[in-house]
């Protein structure tokens, strides 16, 4: 029985066919590559800067790969680059990116593959080196970001409540407050601004703990 490699070969038709040592030479630097971009590994370093949402990471892992693919695939021939653009007409990309810097990513991870798909190593590894550079400057300057939570309270003392919370969180924002008339209970609906993707539990706990007289504590679905 013929060897793989010699098997493979045969199939191959074109001037640009390679072994399958180097075709997966080339697929596993690109896995390589864009796993570490995709990924980066430095964010468990910086407690400020929220871990990259699994769904973008694995895009972008698969667009690297995908980028060598494409471009051993195509080689240097017109006609299959048409080809594939226009197989590639039929599907629809949607993905729900809320850091700009990660759209700017999914081009470098193409190109990063298509450098892979290429045979240009150096290429790839010095862009992945600089681009992860410059990624980690941002990462390490930016601030962390918040977003809006409602919180409702019931309060046994809303006097007592309010200025604590405020001390807590100075930028709470008051939607409505409701106190008895016979007592001092109540209830109020308030903004806070908290890390994105912060435990909502940890959250109630703390309002808890450190708040006087919380009989409930609920969030409420954006």
């Amino acid at each position: 029985m013929p060897p793989l490699e010699n098997v493979v070969q045969g199939l191959d038709a074109g001037p640009h066919s390679l072994t399958i040592s180097t075709l997966l030479a080339r697929f596993t630097l690109a896995l390589v590559l864009g796993a570490f971009l995709a990924y980066r590994p430095w964010r468990k370093l910086m407690p400020h800067v929220p871990p990259m949402p699994p769904e973008t990471a694995h895009t972008q892992v698969l667009i690297a790969v995908a980028g060598a693919v494409m471009t051993t695939v195509i080689g240097d021939s017109m006609s299959r680059a048409f080809g594939l653009v226009g197989l590639g007409g039929f599907i629809r990309f949607r993905s729900g990116i809320k850091d700009p810097r990660d759209a700017a990513a999914m081009f470098v991870m193409i190109g990063v593959g298509m450098a892979c798909g290429l045979g240009a190593g150096s290429i790839a590894l010095c862009a992945s080196l600089f681009f992860g550079g410059v990624l980690l400057v941002l990462d390490a300057v930016s601030k962390r970001r918040m977003e809006v939570v409602t919180l409702s309270l019931g309060l046994e003392d809303v006097a007592a409540a309010l200025p604590a919370l405020r001390a807590m969180h100075p930028e709470v924002r008051f939607l409505s407050l409701e106190q008895s008339a016979s007592s001092s209970e109540g209830t109020a609906v308030v903004e806070l601004s908290v890390p994105v993707r912060a435990d909502g539990l940890e959250l109630l706990q703390g309002l808890r703990s450190r708040l006087p007289g919380v009989r409930s504590a609920s969030l409420d679905p954006a």
